[in-house]
């Protein structure tokens, strides 16, 4: 039970009120009186006391100031009091001789004077002197000695330090209210806690820095205290930038000199409540993870008996989970050889004691669902494993991508069988001729020579080409090419082509006109669009009948570069056209001249288009021609 007369701050306190009374008791009536005597027998005082007339020179002096000046009476009479005393040219600003000039009425001031690293305070009264006519004529200057007493308020000064020290040096912040919630103290640890000064703390109400939403109001507490002496609750504080600081507060009543005072000791509990909140965050977070899981998670007991499930189950099997608890899959109506595995597996896991995992599927509304099973052990505090947590995880998705990506190797496999036949192909002609021209040169005719070399160098370039091409797609497949777009100039790009292949076009004797507009700027990289340039025009060419015409366009729309390479050979059917671009298919054909090819090309010229985010695309009809179009951003925005 709490008694008062035990309290220790109540004793610390009554202590030092004992001891200010004793002290004050000491103070000479004569320092803190406020009537003195200013005769003319102030000269014969044992202050120090000096007198000036109107133009502040001294015109007497007593013993007591010649002491503490250690100056002799000549030394200072006739002189300027501001020049002996201050060292002063002119009147200092704080003086108040004007004043009393003016006024006629007696002032004091107090003065400290720093001397042998001491403090030496003197209280000076000033009181003129009248002549018949009523006007000052000179004014008296007592000084008083105030040292003693101030020694004395020093004393008191360092015993309310210790109990200050006392005060401050506890872990928790402390202050003191009336019974209005007026602050009267408090510890530098709540100014910092609430993040005022403590001036301005000082002039706030109890009301001010409580969070009356959370808090106990200030009446019901003063009455617990009144009833109990002490109150404990929680609350927040509201710091200076609004922030709240979670609290937890002990509130005891003090009497003292008949009045009520409340001590409060304010711990902060910012740490605790964070750690509660994410525990019950935690909490709550788990509950909402696995309410609102995509994942199936179902607990079983021994039996095979359901004991939880989740939401997912009405999203996933389209069964309310409320229909699973206390039944086996075979209660709910699962197929049975469904129930016989899933049974296996639980008793695998309660066995085992570990972790077992299974992949399984099921026909959901006609649709096959893949999952990946896990089977988690759940142990009491005993190791008994009571209990199994299983979530099955919806693969469907996976497993029809890896569907897909096998489907691609295969792609990928039956295009590279076509390319090593194509590798292959041109050999069949190239060894012979090259067997027979090495055998037999001496007896060909230089007609003869010159085809076999014909045939041999057309065979070569198509290889290369098959090889640069095939190089460039695997090098792009395994991302070694660097991609660095920049402003690229369509036109240089597309001449320097047009040149590159001027002996092919002039062999077949195909006219080629260029179109431009004013802006052929492009944002790309240029090593790549070069090589969809070279393999466009290059097949332009090769399906253009001699004596044909190609024509290139290079324009700009509102946000897109467009180069179009338009030809009058021997087109493509629309059939065939869905064939381009695919790497399963491999479409090719020869060329006007017997050239070949493997369409591997064209598939290059999507992957790089596609990577500088622009588009490919192609018109065509048989007989007539075909129009490929590449469309590109204009800069880095676009």
């Amino acid at each position: 039970m709490y008694n008062e007369s035990n309290d220790p701050l109540k004793i610390r306190v009554q202590e030092l009120e004992n001891e200010i009374k004793r002290l004050r008791e000491l103070i000479p009536q004569e320092y803190i009186t406020e009537e003195h005597n200013q005769s003319k027998s102030l000269i014969n005082s044992k202050d120090a006391v000096s007198v000036i007339d109107t133009n502040f020179t001294l015109i007497e002096v007593n013993e007591k100031l010649l002491k503490g000046a250690d100056l002799k009476r000549s030394e200072l009479i006739g002189t300027k009091c501001y020049n002996i005393f201050y060292g002063l040219d002119k009147p200092c600003e704080e003086c108040v001789v004007p004043q009393i000039l003016e006024s006629r009425e007696p002032n004091s001031f107090l003065k400290s004077n720093l001397e042998n690293n001491k403090i030496r305070f003197e209280e000076k009264y000033l009181s003129p002197i009248l002549n018949k006519k009523g006007n000052v004529e000179r004014i008296i200057i007592q000084s008083k000695d105030i040292s003693s007493y101030y020694h004395l308020v020093d004393r008191i000064g360092q015993r309310e330090e210790f109990y200050k020290k006392i005060f401050e040096s506890a872990g928790d912040a402390f202050l003191v209210h009336d019974g209005k919630g007026n602050l009267i103290e408090f510890s530098s640890r709540l100014s910092e806690l609430l993040e005022y000064t403590e001036e301005e703390l000082s002039q706030l109400n109890i009301n001010n820095i409580d969070d009356a939403s959370c808090s106990m109001d200030l009446d019901r507490r003063i009455k617990e205290m009144e009833a109990s002496g002490f109150a404990l609750f929680e609350t927040c504080l509201i710091s200076k930038s609004g922030k709240r600081i979670a609290v937890e507060v002990s509130a005891n009543l003090i009497r003292f000199s008949n009045t009520n005072i409340y001590f409060v000791a304010i711990r902060n509990i910012e740490k605790r409540k964070i750690a509660e909140n994410k525990l019950q965050e935690s909490e709550e977070r788990f509950r909402t993870l696995v309410e609102n899981a995509t994942d199936l998670i179902m607990r079983f007991d021994v039996n095979h008996k359901h004991i939880f499930v989740n939401s997912a189950s009405l999203q996933i099997l389209k069964i309310k989970p409320e229909k699973f608890i206390g039944k086996t899959h075979q209660e709910m109506g699962f197929p049975k050889d469904k129930c016989d595995f899933w049974e296996q597996g639980i008793d695998i896991a309660f066995k085992t004691k570990k972790l077992h995992c299974v992949d399984f599927s099921i026909v959901v509304e006609g649709k096959v669902l893949h999952f990946e099973w896990q089977l988690i052990p759940e142990f009491n505090r005993a190791g008994e494993c009571e209990t199994l947590m299983a979530i099955a995880r919806d693969i469907t998705t996976r497993k029809r991508s890896e569907e897909a990506l096998s489907e691609a190797v295969k792609a990928k496999d039956k295009f590279f069988s076509i390319i090593a036949h194509d590798l292959k192909n041109p050999f069949n002609a190239l060894l012979p001729i090259a067997k027979n021209l090495h055998q037999n040169c001496r007896k060909m005719s230089k007609d003869q020579i010159f085809e076999a070399s014909s045939i041999i160098h057309s065979a070569a370039n198509l290889e290369y080409n098959l090889l640069n091409n095939l190089l460039e797609w695997a090098r792009s497949q395994m991302g070694k090419i660097k991609h660095d777009p920049k402003q690229i100039d369509l036109s240089k790009l597309m001449e320097s082509n047009i040149q590159l292949h001027q002996t092919k076009a002039d062999r077949k004797n195909i006219f080629v006109r260029v179109i431009k507009g004013a802006n052929t700027m492009a944002f790309a990289d240029e090593y790549m669009l070069d090589t969809v340039i070279r393999n466009l025009y290059s097949n332009a060419i090769k399906f253009t009948r001699p004596g044909g015409n190609i024509q290139v366009r290079i324009a700009q729309s509102e946000s897109k570069s467009i180069i179009s390479i338009e030809d009058d050979g021997l087109g493509i059917s629309e059939e065939n056209q869905k064939r381009l671009f695919r790497i399963d298919t491999n479409y090719t054909r020869v060329g006007t001249c017997e050239e070949s090819g493997t369409g591997l090309g064209l598939i290059l010229c999507q992957e790089f288009v596609a990577l500088n985010n622009g588009s490919i695309s192609i018109e065509s009809t048989p007989e007539k021609g075909s129009v490929f179009t590449v469309q590109l951003p204009i800069n880095q925005q676009a």
